[in-house]
């Protein structure tokens, strides 16, 4: 028979995380499942996590002065859970499950930050195109902006879906795309990255220090799926598809003026003509009026 004590700390918030119902514990903490919600105890009986397993997003809350906080922080980033603040349970911080598309990390930051992020990469693009590299959440789907323009201390964020409106102390769940740099400081093309100040090292968490909502959460998540699968996966329809579809609307409006046009010369000639044969039977002391009442 196994013993359940044998289990190490780090395999025992693993088993947290992914909501395993198994009994096990060790002699620090124990692993315990009531209905819909997985807690990590202590020794003395306080609850060190509590993990919502039918919420969605799956949520999970962690005391922040517990000797595991540091494990349960790096844990729960690592297996794609976003810091997202206090939680409504007094002395614990709140996590959220995010699945960030391949290429992607997830980010949950002031939505000036955003702004900023998004501004450079937006400035010159083909406002035929969708720009690809930052998304944002709306309405339980990640989006490319169309637009951000602040007004009054609000974000009015433009998308596909709608627009999302929030204020300078919101926070905004968003996605940015993963550059491979050749320098820590640079892309590809020679050019700062979008990204390159958001992938500073996380700070260890003491115990006695509170988590930094400020600060821009990471989430590694294997196998996740491509952006264009995320997209597919609930209306509006994919974004290729739009494009294929803006793309026929923009012929189909070049075609309806190039037709305009020529009813228009078609039109200004027959005016023409008709100008000259009202001449004419003016000449011959004729009113037009009185041809159109002839039956």
């Amino acid at each position: 028979m196994s013993n359940i004590f044998q289990i190490d700390d780090s395999k025992l918030i693993e088993k947290f995380i992914q909501g395993s119902n198994q009994l096990l514990a060790n002699d620090r903490m124990r692993l315990e499942v009531n209905g819909t919600v997985s807690q990590l105890i202590s020794r003395n009986g306080d609850p060190l996590a509590l993990m919502y397993l039918q919420t969605k997003p799956r949520t999970a809350i962690v005391k922040q002065n517990s000797p595991f906080l540091a494990s349960l922080d790096n844990s729960l980033q690592a297996q794609g859970f976003v810091l997202i603040g206090d939680a409504t349970r007094a002395g614990f911080a709140e996590y959220k499950h995010y699945i960030a598309p391949a290429g992607y990390q997830v980010l949950y930051t002031d939505p000036a930050i955003l702004w900023k992020k998004w501004w450079p990469t937006e400035r010159f693009q083909n406002k035929r195109r969708f720009n690809m590299d930052i998304l944002v959440s709306f309405k339980e789907n990640w989006y490319p902006i169309q637009d951000i323009v602040i007004s009054a201390g609000n974000f009015y964020i433009k998308t596909i879906a709608g627009q999302l409106v929030l204020l300078r102390t919101d926070k905004a769940l968003w996605l940015a795309q993963i550059v491979e740099e050749k320098s820590p400081t640079a892309d590809r093309s020679g050019s700062p990255s979008i990204f390159t100040d958001l992938q500073a090292p996380q700070p260890e968490f003491a115990p006695e220090v509170r988590l930094n909502y400020s600060t821009a959460t990471q989430s590694v998540v294997k196998d996740r799926p491509h952006p264009a699968e995320v997209l597919l996966q609930a209306p509006p329809i994919a974004i290729e598809e739009l494009q294929q579809k803006l793309d026929a609307q923009l012929e189909s409006n070049a075609q309806i003026k190039q037709k305009y046009q020529k009813l228009k010369q078609r039109a200004s000639i027959a005016e023409q003509r008709l100008e000259v044969v009202y001449k004419y039977l003016a000449k011959l002391g004729i009113n037009p009026q009185d041809i159109f009442q002839l039956k």
